[in-house]
């Protein structure tokens, strides 16, 4: 079973607003990325913050009769992405996992769902579990999880360390793709410019 998981428990500090509910078109970011998610992934499961954004995700996912969505909720609050991935494997059976924000709606995910698949063809010959680099660094939030790095994940974020590359580093080959395949909308200016294409 292929499963993706969408990060949608973040604070949108930079953009002033809820990024789960910012339309592109005649959807949200998150109607987007499920709709699509369902073409290449089994099972999809939204992660948020609290059970009352959970709740709000829901009611618009399942208006005009649509499935209500998966969600999982946050065992570690203010623990940003780490605690979201921590939380999943906690609260689900998943062995991995494809994951992507929420603010990339224009995510390829038919080529995040190759790359979960071990269709490296063109891209690199080597094992890859993990990939994505914007401008010489990795991104975590775009890769590919198993659950045999669950407990460094578990084990950082006990120290206090919550950033994803200290609890995954050395554990994952990197491939490098093109930042239009998952671009990511952070600020007012770089939604207008989506809007704007």
């Amino acid at each position: 079973m292929k499963n993706l998981v969408i990060l949608a428990g973040g604070k949108s500090t930079r953009m002033g607003k809820d990024k789960v509910f910012l339309h592109i078109s005649d959807e949200t970011f998150i109607e987007r990325l499920v709709r699509c998610g369902k073409k290449y992934f089994d099972r999809i499961l939204i992660s948020t913050d609290t059970e009352e954004h959970a709740t709000e995700i829901k009611q618009i996912l399942s208006k005009n009769g649509g499935e209500e969505p998966e969600t999982i909720t946050d065992l570690y609050p203010e623990q940003g992405p780490l605690g979201a991935m921590v939380s999943v494997f906690e609260q689900t059976n998943v062995e991995e996992f494809a994951i992507i924000p929420v603010d990339v709606p224009n995510a390829d995910l038919e080529l995040l769902s190759r790359l979960y698949d071990g269709d490296y063809e063109g891209l690199t010959g080597k094992p890859v579990r993990f990939f994505c680099e914007r401008n010489g660094k990795l991104d975590p939030l775009v890769g590919i999880y198993s659950r045999e790095v669950a407990g460094r994940m578990k084990e950082s974020l006990v120290q206090g360390k919550n950033k994803i590359i200290l609890a995954i580093e050395g554990q994952y080959e990197t491939v490098v793709i093109e930042e239009g395949f998952f671009h990511n909308i952070n600020t007012q200016e770089e939604y207008k410019r989506l809007l704007e294409k």
